[in-house]
């Protein structure tokens, strides 16, 4: 999926228009977002998903394999367009709308699915919502049944069964989504562990991962609540926070890392992230996280 961006000084009402600067067109998608994010960081990245028989797929395969990201799973269809999103940017907060058209990635294929799942033994299955939702489901039930985990980034705000996730090894929205799924505003922290309770109650993941922007996250297991505070940055830009926050949290939980520690390492990753303009150039790589670290602790 591709994003074009553009910064505003406010979010237009019905029938407003809004004058913009500079914009930006960048690859891009949650998908695309987390598979760099993943390799970045440190992971051994295969991804599964669709482009467009046209320049925008080109360029999305040709950046993917620059990354170092495995593209053998991800199929041109030959009468779709490559997935776009149009993102307008608030300058003052940083913080983001954005409309999203699925194309090709809208006519994913189970059989491809399950084909690229079970062509190896994976750590994590990372997956989010900018795609069929019976192959979400699908994804769920592959890996319970191939005793892979599963970790479900629940954007964009979607109508989605939750009941159909049941299992899910980890499950982390953000405020926005959140709100979708629990109709529950997130506005302190009671209201953030009782949106975790709901969710975990309702679909018994191993554990529900909630991003709270500068509220830092709240990690519950059904027994504890662990929070886990912001780092105070000059915020620029959120795009791609939030995959940079999912990757990070995998990369270092699949290496061994303990929970609270793999938490830590995400939200630094994402302080680095929102630090900068752009969508994909923002996400940093490992290296900078661990500066970046390095310098809080001091």
């Amino acid at each position: 999926m591709d994003l074009s961006m553009m910064g505003a000084n406010k979010v237009p009402v019905y029938g407003e228009s809004i004058l913009c600067g500079e914009y930006e067109f960048s690859t891009g998608g949650k998908g695309v977002n987390q598979a760099v994010a993943l390799t970045r960081l440190g992971g051994n990245v295969t991804m599964l998903g669709c482009v467009g028989k046209d320049d925008f797929g080109k360029k999305l395969l040709s950046n993917l394999k620059n990354e170092d990201v495995n593209t053998k799973f991800v199929k041109i269809k030959k009468d779709c367009q490559t997935g776009m999103a149009v993102m307008l940017v608030q300058d003052k907060t940083a913080k983001y709308v954005y409309y999203v058209g699925l194309g090709a990635n809208n006519h994913i294929e189970a059989r491809d699915v399950e084909k690229a799942i079970k062509s190896d033994t994976f750590d994590m299955i990372v997956m989010q919502l900018e795609m069929p939702l019976e192959i979400v489901y699908k994804i769920v039930e592959l890996g319970r049944a191939l005793s892979m985990p599963v970790f479900l980034d629940a954007g964009p705000p979607r109508n989605i069964d939750i009941s159909r996730l049941k299992g899910i090894d980890f499950i982390s929205p953000n405020e926005a989504e959140t709100l979708a799924l629990t109709k529950i505003k997130i506005v302190d922290a009671i209201s953030a562990k009782k949106a975790a309770k709901y969710l975990y109650d309702n679909i018994s993941p191993k554990h529900v991962l909630l991003k709270m922007g500068e509220k830092g996250s709240l990690l519950y297991d059904g027994n504890i609540y662990l929070e886990v505070p912001a780092f105070k940055v000059n915020a620029i830009d959120t795009t791609a926070a939030g995959d940079t926050f999912g990757a990070g949290f995998v990369v270092q939980y699949c290496s061994g890392e303990s929970l609270e520690d793999s938490i830590i390492f995400a939200t630094a990753a994402a302080s680095v992230c929102i630090s900068t303009q752009g969508a994909q150039k923002s996400i940093p790589n490992k290296k900078d996280v661990k500066k970046f670290l390095r310098s809080v602790k001091k």
